[in-house]
């Protein structure tokens, strides 16, 4: 592959990064929108300190992987889980990462020499769905986001409303079974303690361990770290145990998706994240439940069709663009956009 170049003394391109609780997903992306040398690693949560690396390390993949010279590069937009304040560019609180107070912007421009833009990483995500994925053309649409975390982020009349927290849509910390599985951010049956990638994995464990007949124990039996996505596929291989966890799951993101849609009376509602995918009982559960949902309640057929539950068009660029877009933002207004609870999408 021959090298990227821009016109000369052009800056033209910014890295989006998108960090999650057990992977770093970060692409090179031009004016155009278009994504470059993309690069995936673990998240190293172990220290603040080394998860940070991590995303210095990523950054550095994706230049070296895109073959731009970093001095083409603008600067830095990234997507961190949890509460942060943009402005500042500190991660406030991130369960996910053990975060609390980090003054992420401070130590990667340092290290970088680079500006570099944050935001929470389900608000750029759905950024990026806005400009160039499923709710391209949506004025008011929820994305709801399904992986190590989830989380919804809404953009409502054409803003991604934020909240006067910037908290808006932590809807993966509702309690929905009082007393039920510990949840990272200290609550006990939180909807990301039953539904989550980590959640399920925890889930099929405790299945093992009660004597339950499933391929994930051979699967499971020399891994390191069991990952959800082994569920999917044993689900597809007719594994009764990962079948049920995942059409449970699924039966508790529909009731989820009814109560925001009632709410919020979208246009759509889209999934993203490691979790949203076609194939499985997971999303085919979710699509009878609404259905069901529909035939149950007329209000709800008012507000809802079959055809407004949308999967991303993205996957892991819907991150890196939303990223790569508030960078490019940022850059031409530090603080443009911060207005009573709303993010202009650029």
């Amino acid at each position: 592959m021959s090298p990227i170049t821009p016109p000369a003394g052009s800056k033209s391109f910014v890295v989006g990064v998108d960090v999650g609780g057990t992977k770093i997903a970060a692409g090179v992306v031009d004016a155009n929108g278009q994504v470059y040398g993309r690069v995936k690693i673990p998240t190293d949560t172990s220290q603040p300190e080394r998860t940070l690396q991590s995303i210095i390390i990523a950054i550095t993949a994706t230049l070296r992987e895109a073959e731009v010279n970093p001095s083409h590069v603008s600067a830095v937009g990234l997507g961190i889980p949890g509460k942060v304040d943009p402005v500042r560019g500190i991660s406030l609180l991130a369960v996910n990462l053990g975060w609390h107070d980090i003054p992420v912007k401070q130590r990667l421009e340092e290290a970088l020499d680079l500006p570099c833009w944050l935001e929470n990483d389900v608000s750029v995500a759905a950024l990026g769905e806005s400009l160039y994925g499923a709710g391209r053309g949506l004025e008011n649409f929820l994305y709801l986001s399904l992986g190590t975390g989830v989380a919804a982020r809404m953009i409502l009349a054409g803003q991604l409303y934020r909240g006067s927290n910037g908290l808006a849509g932590e809807i993966g910390h509702a309690i929905v079974v009082p007393d039920g599985p510990q949840c990272l951010c200290g609550a006990r049956g939180c909807l990301e303690a039953l539904i989550s990638g980590p959640a399920l994995v925890k889930q099929a464990q405790e299945e093992i361990r009660a004597g339950k007949r499933t391929i994930l124990k051979e699967t499971w039996l020399h891994e390191p770290q069991p990952l959800a996505e082994q569920i999917f596929a044993a689900a597809l291989q007719g594994d009764d145990v990962a079948q049920q966890l995942l059409t449970g799951a699924g039966k508790r993101l529909a009731n989820t998706i009814y109560l925001l849609a009632m709410t919020f009376d979208p246009q759509a509602v889209v999934l993203g994240g490691g979790l949203a995918r076609a194939d499985g009982p997971f999303f085919a559960t979710v699509c009878s439940e609404v259905v069901r949902k529909l035939e149950q309640s007329p209000i709800f057929r008012e507000i809802f069709s079959p055809k407004s539950l949308l999967l991303s068009d993205l996957k892991l660029d819907a991150g890196i663009l939303g990223a790569a877009s508030l960078a490019r933002t940022r850059l031409k207004n530090p603080k443009r956009g911060y207005n009573k609870g709303v993010l202009s999408r650029g």
